[in-house]
């Protein structure tokens, strides 16, 4: 077989495309309807069948150490256990008080995850943001917005960094994804959920497990893991991987082709085990220089009534097209740079029967000196940028009798403390409007209906030490009151430090590069824009105490249900003081979570079912906007503070196995995700840009209105489909020769979203389905095995990212259809 504890197969980067070797679709579909039938027809389908998700389908037995690990089941013919760790406490999956999901190893390979981008949709309300995950509608619309809502933990570490995800996940183990706040025992930045990604640990046995990749648009994908079992308690894992590709849109100027692959990784963990104690030690590289995805028009505004002497609007008439951004053919560099560093350690004692103890530590290093997006209007690299994170974590675990418990201390800390980010921060303006940037010399001159632009300005962030360090206590458990009724209880106590150590510079645009750039000089200009000097800013400070209560009760040996109250909170925040005082700083969002569920297991273990219901009340809700600077004229990206927003659904999930043969998973979830109120969003598709209204007066014209709001109360919230449902069903034919031959089919679909809580109808998301086909021969000794596979058989066009100004909107672009044959080898 294929490295069975990879967790990760074929290629799927979700980038933005311009076929290279075939007709390049250009046209967006149209939502007539026909998407609401769709979705309607599988909604009932699934339901019907009552599938839920492949993740929780039987595994290959795993190596007793690993910690969350899949016990194959005795009968073939039954889905089997799965143990997680994710409330820090082994359990059955199947007695899980908690909306927890688990994409497990043969799933992993079978889906060809092997990207954060691949991950998304396997489970119920997995989705991507702009800075990580998004759960439940819960995600950010901008890089700039701080940390995830969603707390990724890789090995037990928490992982502050949204591009660490950029690099490919490869010789996994399981996933866990945990929706709904973890206030408790994970803390900050978990508000939507928590996902757990583990790699695979080192077995007993010596071996090698490798396989090739050959797809679409020239990839080539070499991943291998060799364990090295040194003595019986020592264990050794070497795994690397390589992978490239042209990339699936032309370089349209630039030096490389957009949205290419190349990256590789390097991983080594060692397992001791002596007696009680037992220390896993990882310690990962990572080396990314692909390329930014390339951005599109997805429509453009014009305003035939404009009237430039007397600063009125008049109707808007928006033509959608499917064009190349403006400017990004003037892009010249469009190639990232990243290097990580990692180390991640947990050390176990098991000091007596039914109590242990355990300490997490973990360090991070992550070093960016390429281009970070390149949209041709907008672009930012990052020069010799440090991000650095360290935590230390100790739990207490006692299960003994009726009481399980755990207890803990949580140190963190994260900073920047050098380098630099230059910002090169465009302007556009629509027709007629685009008049005035002609005037005055325009980057891009529009005529007719077409948008020109000018360079703006360019900002310089010098990076001083800005971070967060982050202290907790917590505690959760279980006390049995009565044979199978349970109640849990869980607090923890967080302080927050949160400093924006920085400089920042802002000077006229496209006059600062590598060459010249420095922190408090525009280069040839005797004057700057703006400066702002945060080395010595106090730090801001915020504390919360998360709480957790509820009951579960074993109704039968099979069937498990519970009901919980939960909260959790994100840490608040610092902005540039260059900003408007009202964004130079925002609170801690807060959540309060009502959820109820049932798990069971029905047909002697052949059919797993799981049902959660929740409503999750948000305050302080952290929303990314984008706002006009008075002191620059400059429109930039903001975290602020929504009122509040609610959250309500239901997730349904599955796995059948009718025989030996056949394996049968899938999920449907309804999502209502809305904002409860915020009066006070920025409406940016209806304000001009303040470099129009600075310029405009020079010759004759009125300013036109700028920086307006809308009320957004009632808005759907972004990246939170009211439908979505996956299906999967895999069959094994076996071989007169010994072999096996296993055709498999992933089908996903999703209602209609939006990209911002403005709602705007140019940041509507048409609804979409994606297929993914395997065929796969393994021979009967499950020494070799070669793949076929085709993703996204639909070649759907579907926008990742929408974003939406008075001038336009624009996009990036998940990708097409990719196809390829995968060779592997496992030899024990």
């Amino acid at each position: 077989m294929e490295d069975a504890n990879a967790g990760e197969e074929q290629a799927d980067h979700r980038r933005p495309f311009a076929f290279r070797d075939g007709p390049d679709p250009r046209s967006r579909p149209k939502d007539d309807g026909h998407g609401r039938i769709i979705m309607r027809k599988w909604t009932l389908l699934l339901a019907g069948t009552a599938l839920l998700p492949a993740g929780a389908w039987a595994q290959d037995a795993a190596p007793p150490s690993d910690p969350v690990t899949a016990t194959a089941a005795s009968d073939d013919s039954a889905v089997g256990e799965i143990i997680v760790t994710g409330q820090k406490t082994s359990e059955r999956l199947s007695r899980a008080p908690i909306a927890i999901s688990v994409v497990s190893q043969d799933s992993l390979t079978r889906q060809g995850v092997d990207s954060a981008s691949a991950l998304a949709t396997t489970v119920p309300n997995l989705q991507l943001s702009a800075n990580g995950f998004a759960v439940r509608g819960i995600g950010s619309n901008n890089s700039f917005s701080g940390y995830s809502t969603v707390a990724t933990q890789i090995d037990g570490i928490y992982e502050p960094s949204a591009q660490a995800l950029s690099f490919g996940l490869y010789d996994l183990g399981a996933v866990e994804v945990l929706r709904g706040p973890q206030g408790t025992v994970y803390g900050r930045n978990a508000t939507a959920g928590v996902v757990n990604i583990n790699t695979a640990d080192p077995r007993r046995t010596r071996g090698v497990t490798a396989d090739l990749q050959i797809g679409r648009f020239n990839e080539v994908r070499a991943r291998a893991a060799v364990d090295l079992p040194v003595s019986d308690a020592w264990r050794l894992r070497f795994a690397a991987y390589r992978q490239v590709d042209d990339g699936v849109d032309d370089n349209f100027g630039a030096r490389h082709g957009y949205g290419k692959t190349d990256q590789s990784g390097l991983r080594v963990t060692s397992l001791l085990d002596v007696g009680p104690v037992t220390w896993r030690l990882s310690l990962n590289y990572g080396r990314n220089e692909g390329t930014v995805p390339a951005s599109y028009l997805t429509s453009i505004n014009t305003y035939p009534q404009g009237n430039l002497a007397a600063g009125t609007f008049g109707p808007r008439q928006v033509i959608e097209t499917d064009a190349l951004n403006v400017g990004q053919a003037a892009v010249r560099d469009n190639r990232m740079d990243l290097e990580y560093y990692s180390a991640r350690s947990r050390l176990g004692w098991q000091v007596a029967d039914g109590l242990s103890l355990t300490y997490l530590a973990g360090y991070t290093l992550l070093k960016n000196d390429g281009i970070d997006a390149a949209t041709g209007v907008f672009s930012q690299e990052s020069i010799d940028r440090r991000t650095e994170s360290w935590s230390h974590e100790v739990n207490v675990n006692y299960d003994r009798g009726i009481l399980n418990l755990v207890l803990g201390g949580f140190l963190y800390q994260d900073r920047q403390p050098s380098g630099t980010r230059l910002l090169h921060a465009g302007d556009t303006a629509p027709a007629p409007f685009n008049t005035v940037y002609n005037l005055i010399g325009a980057k891009i001159a529009g005529t007719g209906t077409g948008i020109s632009t000018i360079s703006g300005v360019d900002v310089v962030t010098s990076y001083r030490g800005q971070g967060t360090k982050s202290q907790a206590v917590f505690g959760q458990g279980t006390l049995e009151i009565l044979p199978g009724l349970k109640l849990i209880g869980g607090i923890r106590s967080t302080w927050e430090q949160v400093n924006a150590r920085n400089i920042e510079l802002v000077c006229p645009g496209d006059t600062i590069d590598r060459q010249n750039i420095t922190p408090t000089t525009c280069p040839g200009i005797p004057f700057v824009f703006a400066l702002s000097n945060d080395t010595n800013r106090p730090e801001a400070k915020f504390d919360n105490i998360s709480w957790k209560v509820g009951a579960n009760y074993e109704v039968s040996p099979t069937t498990l249900v519970y009901a919980t109250v939960s909260t959790g909170f994100r840490g608040g925040g610092l902005e540039a003081s260059g900003n408007a005082p009202q964004f130079r700083q925002y609170r801690p969002e807060t959540v309060t979570n009502y959820e109820a569920g049932v798990r069971t297991t029905l047909m002697d273990g052949k059919l797993y079912l799981s049902a959660t219901g929740f409503n999750m009340e948000y305050k302080d809700l952290q929303v990314s906007s984008i706002v006009l600077n008075p002191l620059t004229n400059q429109v930039s990206a903001v975290t602020t503070n929504a009122a509040t927003a609610r959250l309500r659904g239901i997730e349904l999930e599955a796995s059948l196995r009718p025989t030996p043969r056949d394996r049968i998973g899938g999920y449907v979830s309804y999502l209502d995700a809305r904002i409860k109120s915020f009066p006070t969003a920025s409406d940016n598709l209806n304000s001009a840009s303040g470099n129009y209204n600075a310029f405009a007066p020079a010759f004759g014209f009125r300013p036109l209105p700028a920086n307006l709001i809308l009320d957004a109360s009632g808005n759907r919230l972004a990246n939170a489909p009211k439908w979505s449902g996956r299906f999967s069903y895999a069959h094994t034919f076996d071989l007169s020769s010994g072999g096996r031959v296993i055709p498999s089919v992933d089908f996903y679909a999703q209602s209609p979203t939006y990209s911002d809580v403005q709602n705007y109808a140019q940041s509507r998301r048409d609804a979409y389905t994606k297929t993914d086909l395997n065929l796969r021969f393994e021979d009967a000794d499950d020494r070799y095995s070669i793949t076929a596979f085709v993703n996204n058989v639909e070649d759907s066009r579907v926008p990742n990212t929408l974003v939406t100004v008075w001038s336009s909107t624009t996009a990036n672009y998940d990708p097409p259809r990719t196809y390829g044959v995968r060779l592997g080898m496992n030899l024990r």
